[in-house]
């Protein structure tokens, strides 16, 4: 929000420097982004947050630091020159949605000249970063600076049957608003019609048709109140967002509307003559009692520390704006809130508006008292010792968002049922993600656009298809797997690091990990992809969703199902003694059937059932040689060690002919042997 200093000089004593402003506002709650010259005027860049929308005008500000000073805010002055016939007698307005409209005002100024504006109003605007069009138009936008409500300016001859009614759109009716785009309406829409179309989408554009022109000379001003939930969707139905809409979507003051319209009809006689018709139409279905909320003295204390003496607590809400109201039990206050403070309901909003301007610096740094216990979820220690693998693997941590879009959720999960959210935050991420993977590509795919080429992430965290949630790790990796040094060259990431990085992880828990390679989703590259049970899918993607996420070098995956792993629970990890006695190394070079998998030769051999064999190690590979086509050569070292007495050869050689029997009966031999 930008605010004008000169401008606030007008509506309240200011006192010290525009940078001792914003630094006393920054404390209140509003930031100070930025302090700018613009030529004899500072402009205050100030951060407002979503639920202040009461701030969005140089008034709301002028509140606040009214508040923060000790003085009070002047309303602008202005006069109204009200002739001719009295309003109602030209013109009609009702309201048939008063749930989405509460008040309709509206004023009628015939015999202008529509025209520039003046110097000073332009000299405004600009500073502001407004654009001037003409001196009516820029009377609204002046009005919606200044006060924080938006108006509209219609050219009253052409509103047909001289009827203004507010209602919801019909099916398959359009507007063509003042950009020039055509809209198309639907029935939750609210508009501002004449006696046979729209001509205008409630708090958010008029229509071209009505627009104000150099050959305007009736106006009929608006000024109204619309719901913001309403708007919002609006706004986001026909992607239209205005100045108008960002404030009607954080809530305006009802109570403001007559006050603006009178404001901006003054304004407009004053730089654009004409006659102002006698009253003003005010169609208010929906008036409402004050809001209320209470405040009790106990709770200052408990919530904020300190006590605040009553009559800090009286004169800030009377500076305010709201009244309060002492109880005569001595508990405290009964305050009645004004229209314009959407964001006060309860008795901590209340207590947080002593704490801004009391000041957050004078209540000590305490922690509140706690006379309960926490309790840690039952998978911590678990999810705790992945954590600490991962990262020992070397991955970094990420946090993504659970929104999504159905067409790339059904990519990796085409069967599952998403659900739908009410009000997502974008068009683009309407449902709740049933993927992991879809985030993590997004991120790979951020890092990568922005330099980063070697990357390892993981990330635990839930999927949300109808059926019930599900939590889920995924890893995901890309670029080298090794840098270079002075002892090895760069090695690039690859399935087999994979694999390595999950089965370190899988050991960790009491799980079976049995691989295979059937059921590969279309997603994973069909030949460097595997399953590991139930519990993990592992591999490269495939060329297709690379290209899909415009992403130019290989990605690697695994989606583990945690929730199984901590169902199992952790190994328990019991240190051994070093052994006494030397190890035997023996290495057999076979000569094994391509269809024949390499685990079903490792359960050959441990189906010897040889209790000296502490480890199978496959370290070379010969696709062609002196040998059939239809085999390989396998080299595998197998290593021996008793615990209670050094091995002999002879044992050795025993242990190497029961392996090569149990590998004979499965079509495996010595290369160089018939089997």
């Amino acid at each position: 929000m930008l605010i004008s200093c000169d401008w606030l000089s007008d509506l309240m004593d200011v006192e010290g420097s525009p940078r001792d402003v914003g630094e006393r506002l920054t404390m209140a709650g509003l930031t100070l982004d930025a302090v700018v010259g613009a030529g004899d005027d500072t402009i205050l860049e100030l951060d407002v947050t979503a639920n202040r929308g009461d701030c969005l005008s140089h008034l709301g500000v002028a509140r606040e630091l009214a508040v923060i000073q000790e003085t009070g805010v002047r309303l602008p002055e202005f006069t109204l020159e009200e002739g001719g016939r009295p309003v109602e007698e030209a013109f009609f307005i009702s309201i048939a949605d008063a749930d989405l409209c509460r008040r309709y005002c509206g004023r009628l100024i015939a015999d202008i000249k529509v025209g520039p504006s003046p110097g000073w109003l332009v000299a405004r605007l600009e500073a502001l970063g407004i654009r001037p069009i003409n001196n009516v138009a820029d009377v609204t936008n002046y009005v919606l600076m200044e006060l924080g409500h938006p108006l509209h300016a219609f050219d009253a001859e052409t509103l047909r049957g001289s009827e203004i009614i507010v209602r919801r759109a019909d099916v398959d009716e359009t507007l063509e608003t003042l950009d020039g785009e055509k809209r198309d309406l639907d029935p939750s829409m609210l508009v501002i019609a004449d006696a046979e179309r729209p001509v205008a989408l409630a708090g958010i554009m008029g229509g071209a048709e009505t627009e104000i022109s150099a050959t305007t000379r009736t106006v009929l001003l608006e000024s109204a109140w619309f719901d913001p939930n309403a708007t919002r969707r609006t706004a986001r139905g026909v992607n239209l967002n205005t100045d108008a809409s960002y404030r009607f979507e954080r809530g305006t003051d009802v109570e403001m509307a007559r006050f603006a319209c009178d404001r901006a009809a003054g304004l407009i006689q004053e730089l654009a003559g004409g006659t102002i018709s006698k009253g003003v139409i005010d169609v208010y279905p929906g008036r409402q009692p004050a809001k209320q909320a209470s405040l009790r003295r106990r709770r200052i204390r408990q919530y904020l520390g300190m006590e605040v003496p009553d009559e800090a607590v009286h004169g800030i809400f009377e500076r305010l704006g709201f009244k309060p109201k002492a109880l005569n039990d001595d508990e405290g206050w009964t305050v009645t809130v004004p229209e314009f403070r959407h964001d006060i309901s309860s008795e901590e909003d209340l207590m947080e508006e002593i704490a801004r301007h009391f000041g957050y610096d004078r209540f000590p740094s305490t922690l509140p008292a706690w006379s309960g216990q926490g309790q840690r979820l039952p998978w911590h220690a678990a999810e705790a010792a992945v954590r600490g693998q991962l990262s020992g693997l070397g991955y970094s941590e990420a946090c993504t968002i659970a929104f999504s879009d159905r067409e790339t959720e059904a990519t990796f999960e085409p069967d599952a049922d998403p659900v739908v959210i009410r009000n997502p935050l974008s068009d683009k991420a309407p449902i709740l993600r049933t993927s992991l993977i879809p985030s993590m590509l997004r991120s790979v795919q951020w890092n990568l656009n922005r330099g980063s080429r070697d990357l390892g992430f993981y990330e635990i965290a839930k999927t949300y298809p109808k059926e019930g949630e599900h939590r889920r790790l995924i890893l995901a990796a890309t670029g080298l797997g090794e840098s270079a040094n002075v002892h090895r060259a760069s090695a690039d990431f690859d399935f087999y690091r994979l694999k390595g990085d999950v089965g370190a992880l899988l050991c960790m828990f009491d799980v079976p990990a049995e691989g295979r390679v059937e059921d590969i989703p279309p997603y994973m590259h069909p030949g460097r992809s595997m399953r590991v049970g139930s519990v993990a899918l592992l591999g490269e993607l495939h060329a297709d969703i690379l290209k899909r996420f415009k992403l130019r070098q290989k990605v690697y995956i695994a989606v583990i199902a945690v929730e199984e792993l901590y169902r199992a629970g952790l190994r328990d990890v019991a240190a051994r003694e070093i052994p006494k006695y030397p190890a035997v190394r023996r290495d057999l070079a076979l000569l094994v059937d391509r269809k024949l998998r390499y685990s079903e030769v490792v359960e050959a051999i441990q189906a010897a059932e040889i209790a000296e064999l502490i480890d199978v190690y496959p370290f070379d590979r010969l696709e062609e040689g002196p040998f059939p086509a239809s085999c390989y050569s396998l080299a595998i070292g197998l290593t021996y060690r008793a615990g209670d007495r050094t091995l002999k050869d002879e044992e050795v050689r025993g242990f190497d002919r029961k392996i090569l029997a149990e590998l004979k009966r499965l079509g495996v031999g010595l290369r160089g042997e018939t089997t």
